[in-house]
């Protein structure tokens, strides 16, 4: 029984992705791009980095650092859009990393205190350290850069 319901799950989970994906060969994806958007244009054997001036059906213009550029919808092989940036969810992951090594290690540093300890009790250790170790990994998880590029057309 269990089995059967792995496999459904499996099923399910598989086909969700597959009506997740987007129809990457869509031009209109590109055309409902707002200006000022952050995108990377693959055009013959070319790769630039930009931001959107104005998209319509035959061309995109992108205002580049020297000025902008147009290129013809024929010619553009790939666009990607650059992703958001997660340092908030990062945080939150640290966080909870950082507060269980913090107990863990609060707990085991009680364990051998021998006489001397920062607090009375095992919880309050534990506590201080999930305390200082949460503060911990929220900063390091702030810090760790995660914005990808999203892949939005493709020829």
């Amino acid at each position: 029984m269990l089995k059967h319901l792995l496999v459904c799950l499996v099923v399910v989970s598989l086909a969700a992705t597959a009506l997740a994906q987007s129809n990457l060969t869509d031009w209109n994806t590109v055309k409902g791009l707002a200006t000022g958007a952050d995108v990377r244009i693959t055009a013959g054997s070319r790769t630039v980095h930009g931001k959107v001036l104005r998209v319509n059906d035959e061309n995109i213009v992108l205002a580049l650092g020297k000025g902008q550029e147009m290129f013809p919808q024929q010619e553009v092989l790939r666009v990607r859009l650059r992703g958001d940036s997660h340092r908030g969810r990062n945080s939150l992951i640290g966080l909870a990393g950082g507060t269980a090594m913090g107990v863990v290690v609060g707990a085991a540093a009680h364990n051998d205190c021998n006489g001397f300890c920062f607090y009375n009790s095992r919880g309050a250790d534990m506590a201080g350290g999930g305390i200082l170790g949460g503060g911990l990994g929220a900063i390091v998880g702030a810090l760790i850069p995660t914005r990808s590029w999203l892949e939005i057309y493709r020829k």
